[in-house]
């Protein structure tokens, strides 16, 4: 619990004395009737906790933390496992004070009073943020009696984001065991997929991966056979796997609220095709290029138009375009085959938090930062594409820790060079 304790205590030092800063769990939310589905706390909140129930509230000011939580009930833990309970609660996480979550909204005014600034997560929960600003507004309509409330609330993004931006050294051998996880999935799925299995079929086979490793899903896993690979979010998984098809499996574990994300494409019998190959390459030598780049002192805009410079030339060079690269990127035509970024931030959250752009202009990256480098090639089925092109969709996605010399490829145990890849379904 230090290192929850250690984030705490960063987030009391950037606030001034009289500030206040209330973080809310997630909600637990209802599947269907009186059935939940599982629940995952928010980021933010077990960033700061490292504590997983629901119905809970953490309090920080500058000197002092307090988190109300349930109380045990012998009954609810008979239906749903143990609660932590607020006699526990001080010593399990290192707070300085535990209360009933029963007792926050008789807290509240006194927890506010005389506050300058309140930090808080607004939006997310709209039945507390207008209890927050109920509270903060009749505090401030009691100035003549000397009291007063925040005249501020400041998004809590503010205090934390940038701090999660840049990861620990616990948060980062989680996400090299998440990118392990999340490689034995991938390393199975090349050696078990046949021609004619069910895409839901390799998903089940990503699923028992994870839960072997009491791991589960980062998110929704894609796996996409043929011209569904050419939709950016396809989930349905329910299609039959045909004779040299491309199969797009977007798959990552999540190993203690820290998370993986990783993509492969290769074929589903022996080797790719002629055309799936020149136009593997082509992403593959842009992925490499832009896993070199990803350096300190680089943004990850330039890292993004320095990859699409190489994708249009490979497009050129597959004659999918026409003209020169300048000329195509000026215009855009390249968007109708790579609509996406190269990479975004990952950590707690796949798509993880912290700013893209600092001052007006493209943060530049610093050791300790993670991120997905990912370029692709989409080709619709339609008259436009040449006719051996159409219905490919390929995508190569590995996760990069930015170090302090050469990025470390998170999951680079998950082949994706062709020989590798045929190999491996050779003799699959």
């Amino acid at each position: 619990m230090q290192a929850f304790a250690n984030r705490r205590h960063r987030v009391q030092s950037a606030m001034n004395k009289n500030d206040v800063a209330i973080f809310i769990s997630a909600p637990a939310l209802i599947r269907s009737n009186d059935v939940h589905h599982r629940f995952r706390q928010d980021s933010d909140f077990y960033y700061l906790t490292g504590f997983d129930e629901e119905e809970a509230v953490l309090v920080l000011e500058s000197d002092r933390s307090i988190l109300y939580l349930r109380k045990r009930d012998p009954e609810k833990e008979t239906w749903n496992g143990p609660m932590l309970g607020v006699d526990r609660a001080v010593a399990t996480l290192a707070v300085d004070e535990a209360r009933d979550i029963n007792s926050f909204r008789t807290d509240l005014p006194a927890i506010l009073k005389n506050r300058e600034s309140l930090y808080y997560m607004f939006g997310r929960n709209r039945e507390m943020d207008g209890f927050l600003l109920e509270t903060s507004d009749r505090l401030l309509r009691r100035s003549r009696a000397g009291d007063f409330g925040p005249s501020r609330i400041i998004h809590s993004a503010v205090l934390l984001h940038e701090m999660r931006l840049i990861k620990d050294a616990g948060e980062i051998e989680l996400m090299r065991e998440a990118a392990d996880i999340t490689a034995d999935a991938h390393l199975a799925l090349f050696e078990k997929t046949r021609v004619s299995m069910f895409e839901f079929e390799l998903e089940s086979i990503i699923h028992e991966a994870f839960r072997r490793r009491n791991a589960t899903e980062a998110y929704p896993s894609i796996v996409a056979a043929g011209k569904n690979a050419c939709i950016l979010h396809y989930i349905k998984n329910d299609e039959k796997i045909g004779q040299d098809q491309l199969i797009l499996v977007d798959a990552g574990a999540e190993k203690q609220y820290m998370n993986g994300d990783v993509t492969r494409t290769y074929p589903s019998g022996k080797t790719y095709t002629s055309p799936q190959r020149d136009t593997y390459e082509v992403v593959l030598n842009a992925q490499l290029k832009a896993i070199d780049r990803t350096v300190p002192g680089i943004s990850m805009e330039e890292v993004h138009n320095l990859t699409v410079r190489d994708l249009v030339s490979g497009l050129i060079d597959l004659k999918v375009l026409s003209g020169s690269v300048d000329e195509n990127i000026e215009s855009g035509s390249f968007r109708k085959f790579y609509m996406h970024r190269t990479g975004h931030w990952l950590g707690l959250d796949v798509h993880d938090v912290g700013s893209y752009n600092v001052d007006g202009m493209p943060r530049k990256m610093e050791p300790g930062m993670i991120c997905t480098v990912e370029p692709g090639l989409y080709f619709p089925e339609d008259e436009s594409v040449p006719q051996a092109f159409r219905g490919i969709g390929i995508r190569i996605e590995d996760d990069v820790l930015v170090t302090s010399g050469k990025p470390e490829v998170l999951t680079s145990r998950i082949p994706k060079s062709i020989k590798e890849i045929e190999a491996i379904r050779s003799g699959a």
